[in-house]
């Protein structure tokens, strides 16, 4: 055991999270209830001694819902077990605090970590006496084992290295308790303070039991920007063997729970705990009836998302995801993929604009592993903003909206601080470019354009195999990293692109037919199983296999000769392509194996390849009845003529997805190269293997000093960056946050999106975040974050999308929409509010999701 003035720096591990961040303040100096720490040695020995390390590890990795696992690892712990001495050491150090009444509290290892707080995934107990302080004991050892602590963990991937400490502290008998956060968790603004209070304990307040007052306070003058005075019906109070609820006096109940000098007084100390820790806290407070004010608990806030890369020059500023808005992908970049990715963007931009001051990397922040990009020079024109919303809504739908919220409340900032847009006078000779490339491609017939389109893209190819091949020294390796993303952006939006403009004929066809015969003809049928679709191809030769290898009732496996033909055409991709940081499936065939034997389940292969086949099919009919149609009614010219346009849209579409296939090829080529250098700096002794160089920067990798630690260290931030699901849409220097302009009852059984692909569906829902650890099943709804285009497999099997990134031109719109899938985009958190097996029904047409249990 250690009392709080006992515990030293690297004693972490011995007292968990809560009692090291007690302990530290209250060495600082800080009001802090005295108490002592049972280490996380008294827990192991408990553990140990009645062999139950074994027995835990058994049932933690077995195959039983959570629920079960935390009931079974719970009943190991009995007051009987332990030993006699401890009661003794434990009883001694509680005489020695003077009330004898204590509050006894979890404290893990794994908790109040940076990014990870695990808040409530642990029990606290309060108003403790002599006589029942055991009982409490075991109940918190018991909690290391709750149910939402063990998803918890699973979630965050933490598997081992953890253990459980308890802080046995002296209880305020408060007045008046509540939680201060010291930037505000609900918009991200890190110079406001948010504060929650209410009569009597805490417990009341974290349990929900009573709604708090809430205060919104400017940090810098102390002056409350908003109060918001709840009905506060209940307090919680000392009883007899803990605390009960009571009702509150009837002329306090919508009276404001703070003073002023309560409030200021917080805000003095909240200032104090903040610098001490040097990050935003979340704390817990307590005031006695003599109105001192007490700290009980602080830890990070976990949630805020990240400005420190961002810049401060005293303006407002806006940032915009890429990541999330225009490349359709939540998760973070390795740090060399980082560096890639945001090299290209500038360099993109400078060859559109053809500036004169060239914009350099400073233009692009990394914010949790994401890029953003400044958008704030465009914001000073209220119009360019949102046409720059509108621009890139295709690719994400909501963005619009979400552009158009923060244009309301801070527009007039952006126009009246300095800061000028002027037109990049250069763009038009880019334009004028794009119309040469065009015209360029007009001449091609259509019928040769797909294969001239590909000869382009292999010559490029061929070309950059070359280079790679004869680059020599270290520094010409990270150069042509810079390069390659720029010569695959030439290539695909520069020249591929304009032999597919075609594809954006649907809607020409859609009036032309409405005029004509009104509501007669669905076109539908015209965006499915499009020819030569590269997305249609690779889910159809998975399907084949499926067949192939269900009908010779053989195993599937990447060393098949079938399997390795697969891989030589579709291995460079892989289910976060864009990062060239990540494993492509020729190097790790787990994820296509498992989606052929997926697809050999009950002969789903049979199903699949014949709704693929009937949808061209379908298409094809639907041409011919059209032109046979216009033929009789309006003559063969422009009968001829609308069926040529339906030819050549749907043949344009096939083709779109092409020019992205290119570009993930020349990222792979890119891989090679930086795979070749890890292998020299794993020979070298400066690696452990060649993959760990996607862990290093470029600035690291130039120096090659103590890269082996860079690794690790860089390895834990991006894995604990994975795990972060919800990632903001744009986001302020002030740390203002936004996410959506969506506003929704999250008790509502109905889920309002935008609709992204029509039809109707009902089924059980399935949230995945990951394809390769997909439990996808046939006819359930898949719910996800956002996809690309090595997730189309999954389309398969999903009958209905729900997604909370994307747009009509994103992948999963054009996908959902090509397999007939009803899709609705733009629910905030849809991840976290659908649970896998949940009944709803999915309308694409409205953009809902009903709840339908």
């Amino acid at each position: 055991m250690k009392w709080f003035n006992e515990i030293e720096e690297g004693d972490f591990n011995l007292v968990g999270g809560k009692g090291y961040n007690l302990s530290k303040m209250y060495n600082f100096g800080l009001k802090i209830p005295n108490g002592f720490v049972i280490t996380s040695e008294t827990y192991e020995h408990y553990v140990n001694s009645i062999g139950l390390k074994e027995k835990i590890n058994d049932i933690v990795n077995s195959s039983q819902p959570s629920f079960e696992k935390s009931e079974a690892i719970k009943n190991f712990f009995a007051e009987q077990f332990i030993e006699n001495e401890l009661k003794e050491q434990i009883s001694m150090n509680l005489k020695k605090i003077s009330s004898g009444v204590v509050a006894v509290r979890s404290s893990s290892t794994v908790e109040d970590l940076p990014g990870m707080s695990f808040a409530g995934q642990y029990n606290s107990y309060l108003n403790v006496t002599n006589k029942d302080i055991i009982e409490k004991i075991i109940l918190c050892w018991q909690s290391l084992w709750n149910e939402r602590a063990i998803e918890y963990r699973m979630k965050n991937n933490i598997t081992s290295d953890f253990s459980h400490a308890v802080v046995i502290q002296e209880m305020v008998n408060a007045k008046l308790s509540g939680i201060i956060f010291t930037s505000n968790p609900l918009t991200g603004v890190r110079n406001e303070l948010l504060i929650n209070s209410s009569y009597g304990l805490g417990e009341a307040i974290v349990s929900g039991e009573v709604n708090p007052d809430q205060y919104t306070v400017d940090k810098k003058s102390g002056e409350v920007i908003k109060q918001e005075i709840a009905s506060k019906e209940i307090l919680s109070k000392y009883a007899e063997g803990g605390i009960q609820n009571v009702p509150v006096e009837i002329n306090k109940t919508k009276v404001s729970s703070l003073e002023d000098y309560h409030i200021q007084k917080i805000v003095n100390e909240a200032e104090k705990i903040q610098n001490y820790f040097a990050k935003p806290q979340d704390i817990e407070f307590a005031i006695n009836d003599s109105n001192e004010f007490f700290i009980v608990q602080s830890r990070d806030i976990t949630s805020l998302f990240p400005i420190e890369h961002f810049e401060q020059d005293g303006k407002i500023r806006a940032y915009l995801c890429v990541n999330t808005v225009m490349l359709g992908m939540k998760e973070p970049f390795t740090p060399l993929g980082f560096d890639m990715f945001s090299h290209t963007l500038p360099a993109i931009i400078n060859i559109m604009s053809s500036r004169k001051k060239p914009i350099d990397q400073e233009f692009v922040k990394n914010a949790d592993g994401r890029i953003f990009a400044e958008i704030t020079y465009l914001l000073s024109k209220k119009w360019i903003g949102k046409q720059f919303s509108k621009a890139f809504s295709g690719n994400d739908l909501p963005f619009e909206e979400t552009m158009n919220r923060l244009i309301k409340q801070h527009g007039k900032q952006f126009v009246s601080q300095g800061i000028k847009f002027k037109i990049p006078w250069g763009v038009f000779k880019y334009a004028l470019t794009s119309v040469k490339n065009l015209r360029e491609a007009k001449k091609v017939p259509v019928t040769n354009r797909y294969e001239h389109m590909k000869a382009i893209g292999e010559a490029v190819i061929q070309e950059h195999r070359i280079k790679a091949m004869n680059l020599k020294k270290l520094e010409e390796k990270l150069e042509f990293l810079k390069t390659v993303m720029v010569e695959a952006f030439i290539l695909s939006v520069s020249k591929q692109a304009w032999y597919c403009t075609e594809y954006m004929n649907l809607t020409k066809i859609e009036k032309k037919l409405k005029k004509m015969y009104g509501n007669r003809f669905d076109v539908t049928p015209l965006t499915k199983s499009f020819p030569g679709c590269i997305s249609v191809e690779l889910g159809m030769s998975l399907n084949k296999l499926a067949k192939y290898f269900g009908e010779q009732q053989i195993e599937p496996t990447n060393h098949h000769p079938k399997v390795k033909d697969l891989l030589n055409k579709f291995g460079h991709r892989s289910t976060l392509e864009l990062d060239f940081g990540v494993k492509r499936w020729s190097e790790d065939p787990e994820y296509i194996i498992n989606l052929i034997k997926s697809y050999m389940v009950d002969q789903m292969y049979e199903r699949n390849i014949a709704e693929i086949e009937e949808n061209a099919k379908k298409a094809d009919l639907l041409i011919e009845e059209i032109y046979q149609t216009i033929k009789v009614d309006k003559g063969e010219r422009k009968a001829n003529m609308m069926r040529t346009l339906m030819i050549n849209y749907r043949t344009a579409a096939g083709m779109r997805e092409y020019p992205k296939f290119d570009i993930i090829r020349m990222m792979t080529i890119a891989r090679g190269v930086m795979l070749n250098v890890g292998e020299e700096f794993q020979k070298d002794g400066l690696l452990e293997e060649p993959q760990d160089i996607f862990y290093l920067r470029v600035n690291d990798i130039k120096q090659k000093q103590n890269l082996k630690q860079i690794v690790i260290e860089n390895k834990e931030t991006y894995h604990k960056q994975l795990s972060r699901t919800n990632i903001p849409r744009i986001v302020l220097n002030t740390g203002e946050t936004y996410y959506s302009a969506l506003k929704f009852d999250p008790n509502s059984k109905v889920l309002q999106g935008m609709p992204l692909s029509a039809g109707i569906y009902e089924g059980k829902v399935r949230v995945v975040f990951d394809p390769k650890n997909s439990k996808l099943i046939e006819g359930e709804i898949l719910v996800t974050e956002s996809t690309n285009p090595a997730w189309t497999p999954l389309f398969i099997t999903a009958k209905g999308l729900i997604m909370e990134y994307g747009g009509p031109v994103s992948h999963g719109g054009i996908v959902a929409r090509e397999y007939g899938i009803p899709a609705v985009v733009g629910i905030p958190s849809a991840t976290n509010i659908l649970k896998d097996g949940q009944l709803v029904r999915v309308n694409g047409e409205t953009g809902t999701v009903e709840l339908l249990e």
